[in-house]
């Protein structure tokens, strides 16, 4: 045991040190992780929305890490228009639908599975279907469900290879607004993942496909194993190697 979570440890990192580019001046870099990591956002009027995503998060899952900072990245934006692609067992939704109960946002669920009963917020719209088929006609489809066209959260947890995620970034990314913020859930993605808490789960091998298709993107190259935090081509871009990996874009690198 003690030699497989050591091969665990050396697969994906344990530093919890945010690493950066070292063309950033020191004084930015403190400023940007205290933005998004060290201020945590409360909703002053209703922080039992707030409550349900930590209560949610101590159940250990393969995304259980990651879901307090969903919440609090998402209501910083204050969305209109939030989409998320891969529902499954609705744990994402769980938490984008209590974002958008307090901002009044749309939300917009899309699965190739019917995931229909998932959730009952009035302004839940769910899409069976295939996202990238949806995201070439989204426009369209907004206008006649009455939706903002422009998305400010844009989550991304669905087939995690490397060609489907190239094509995601192409035909989602046109959709974004100018001050959205994007989640890119197994960017860490290997046959097994660590907790922060030290335990660990099984998964599978992608061949760092979602990793590998930010890389080409922004023609760069990233250490999913370790967390860091850099801006690329004016985004800003943080990653957690913890529960498969967590990496988020906020365009045109601006924080409130």
């Amino acid at each position: 045991m003690i030699m497989l979570l050591q091969r665990i440890t050396d697969r994906i990192g344990q530093s919890r040190i945010v690493r950066t580019a070292l063309t950033l001046p020191a004084l930015t870099i403190i400023k940007l992780n205290n933005l998004l990591r060290g201020q945590k956002y409360i909703p002053p009027s209703d922080v039992d929305k707030y409550r349900e995503v930590m209560a949610k998060s101590r159940a250990p899952t393969d995304i259980s890490d990651h879901l307090d900072e969903l919440f609090v990245q998402s209501m910083n934006i204050n969305p209109d228009t939030i989409v998320e692609l891969g529902v499954r067992g609705g744990e994402s939704t769980f938490v984008f639908e209590r974002v958008s109960q307090l901002v009044e946002a749309d939300l917009i669920s899309v699965d190739i599975e019917d995931c229909s009963e998932i959730s009952d917020y009035d302004r839940w719209h769910f899409v069976q279907a295939d996202d990238v088929d949806l995201a070439r006609k989204f426009d369209k489809w907004a206008k006649k469900n009455d939706v903002k066209e422009s998305i400010d959260v844009l989550f991304i947890d669905t087939s995690h290879e490397y060609a489907h995620t190239v094509e995601e970034i192409e035909q989602w990314f046109p959709h974004l607004s100018s001050s959205s913020i994007v989640f890119f859930h197994d960017t860490n993605l290997t046959r097994y993942y660590l907790r922060e808490d030290g335990t660990a789960g099984r998964a599978w091998d992608n061949q760092r496909g979602v990793i590998r298709a930010l890389e080409d993107y922004y023609g760069c190259e990233f250490n999913e194993k370790e967390s860091f935090t850099t801006i690329q081509q004016g985004d800003l871009i943080k990653h957690n190697p913890y529960c498969n990996g967590m990496t988020i874009i906020k365009k045109g690198g601006e924080f409130e």
